[in-house]
Formats: C-alpha cells, structure tokens, sequence
C-alpha cells in the first residue's frame, strides 16, 4: 500500500516534523506532500496531518484526518459547517487527545473516539537524564510565534531573575550570557535534541494551550522531568511539576479567536525554584515515572498505528 502524508509547510513547526518522522516510523512506501486538493494523490491512502479548524476552512481533504488543533474558534464567516456538509473532506478522522476531541465535537466537526497520540522519535529512549551529571539545569524547546503561545518571553524573564544554566532551542531573541547555550529551533537533529534533553534536568514548558504537546512527552521519554504550564491538552499525560494558570479567556491567534490560559510569571518562578531545590531521591522518583509514562504513550500509539493505515 503506497501512502501519502498530507501536511502543511512551515506555520506550525511540528507538523512537518511528524510527516517525517511518521515516514521513517512506516517506511520506504511513505510519500510526502503538502495539502492543498491538488496534494491528493489517487491510488494511494492519503493521511493528512494538520491543524483541524483550519483544514476546514481551506477545505483540505484526504482519506484520513490525523489533526489536532490549539483551541482555535473559528468566527462566523467562515461557515465551516456548511463546508463539512458539501465536501466530503474525509473518512476518518482522528485526533491527539481528549481535549481535540471534545473542542471538535462541540464545533460539530465530526471525529472518532479513539484518540491517537502523536509519536516521538524510538531514538529518546537510548539516552537517559543523570542527576548527577547535567550541562543544564533547564531547557526550552518551541518556535516563537507572534501570539507568543509558548509563553517564551515570560520565560526569558525568568531565567534573567533566578539565572539557572540554560539550554534553549528557539528563534525566541534571548540575551546573550555565559550561563545560556542557544539553538536555532529546527537546527538540531533528533540525536542532538536526545543528548540535549539528557543534559539537562527540568524542561520548562509554558505554553498557553495545545493540541498534544510533544516536546513535553520527549523530555519524558529520557528522564528530563517537565516544569509545565497544568493546561489542555499536555495536562492529559504530562508528568513533573506543573503551574496552575490563574485564568481561561478567549483571545485571538493565527487569524482566528482562541482559547488562552493566563499564565502568572511569579507562579512560573516558584515552580522553577522548586524544581532546583529538589534532591536526587525526590528527582529520581519522578523521573522514573515520567519515563514509564512516554513508554506507555509511545506503545499505546504503535497499537493504534494501524488505524491510521486503514479506512
């Protein structure tokens, strides 16, 4: 069976990753493509992989939907159920996490029950986080965006306040000090993000609301525990230290309204000094249990890899 992944380019930095690492996942019978209607490619089972409020709206379709989506709410103009009721933009149509799930029913988009989670490369769980031997105490994965979702601007302010040893892999302007190493985001290989990841003790994740979270489920996977923001959709298997948001308001993101937690920088800091002032059996003891849980993720996706590959 020949399969053609359906997936943005460029906007959100994820996707593209997962079309390939989804290949490299199936193997050599994977083609990759964009995903506009003339991506679809006939005699083959076409997966799109995508944001889905705006797989609606620019009506791309494909056999299967495998989408997530930041809480997005599309306005009134967009008249997304009358697309979803002349075009037929899928047959199935999967998503990452109970969240999606019921964010898309309640926006009458039709999805299955079964969630999917998303993959993270089998190359993480060769490398392992040694409390006694880290480079950083900190680390910091995600693509600045003009809304800012990741909440990178608060975090730099933290790191300039409590200066921990701090490794960002970012586009975010961050300032230029001995204790911070700084990658472009997207400049790492999978082995270097792995090494990286188990140099350093804590991940800081604050983003404001997501679709999955991956970055929160490789830093698991070798024992680098997360500092993250107690928000949907990470929240539904994130282990580590989380920060409460104190508000839920309807913002505007990417063109469309969005749901956004509000984020406190000063429960951030308190999280993060907590984090630092853990010692080895108490770091030790989460560790393993986020590891346990990124295998536990990982396999539940393998199990249900098959339905991706089915109609």
């Amino acid at each position: 069976m020949k399969i053609n992944i359906m997936c943005p380019k460029g906007k959100f930095g994820s996707l593209p990753y997962l079309a390939n690492l989804m290949k490299q996942i199936i193997g050599n019978n994977v083609i990759i493509s964009g995903n506009t209607p003339n991506d679809y490619k006939p005699n083959y089972l076409n997966i799109l992989i995508d944001e889905g409020i705006s797989s609606v709206i620019y009506k791309r379709k494909a056999d299967i939907w495998w989408t997530d989506t930041p809480a997005m709410i599309p306005n009134s103009y967009h008249k997304i159920d009358e697309i979803l009721l002349n075009e037929q933009l899928f047959k199935k149509h999967y998503t990452v996490s109970e969240f999606n799930k019921q964010h898309y029913k309640e926006l009458g988009i039709p999805v299955e029950d079964t969630i999917i989670p998303r993959p993270i490369n089998p190359i993480l769980f060769y490398y392992k986080t040694d409390y006694n031997n880290t480079t950083y105490d900190i680390i910091t994965i995600g693509k600045h965006c003009i809304c800012d979702r990741k909440n990178l601007r608060l975090q730099r302010e933290v790191f300039l306040k409590l200066n921990f040893r701090y490794c960002v892999i970012s586009d975010a302007l961050m300032p230029k000090r001995p204790n911070l190493t700084q990658f472009n985001f997207g400049s790492v290989t999978d082995e270097l993000k792995a090494k990286l990841l188990s140099k350093s003790k804590f991940l800081l994740w604050t983003s404001f609301v997501e679709g999955f979270g991956l970055p929160v489920l490789e830093a698991m996977a070798v024992g680098c525990v997360p500092i993250y923001t107690d928000v949907p959709a990470h929240n539904e298997f994130a282990i580590g230290i989380p920060i409460k948001p104190e508000d839920k308001i309807k913002s505007c993101c990417y063109g469309v309204r969005i749901i956004k937690y509000v984020i406190n920088e000063k429960e951030v800091e308190e999280a993060v000094q907590y984090a630092l002032s853990m010692n080895k059996e108490e770091y030790e003891d989460l560790q393993y249990k986020c590891m346990q849980k990124a295998t536990e993720i990982y396999n539940d996706f393998i199990n249900k890899l098959p339905l991706l590959l089915s109609i």
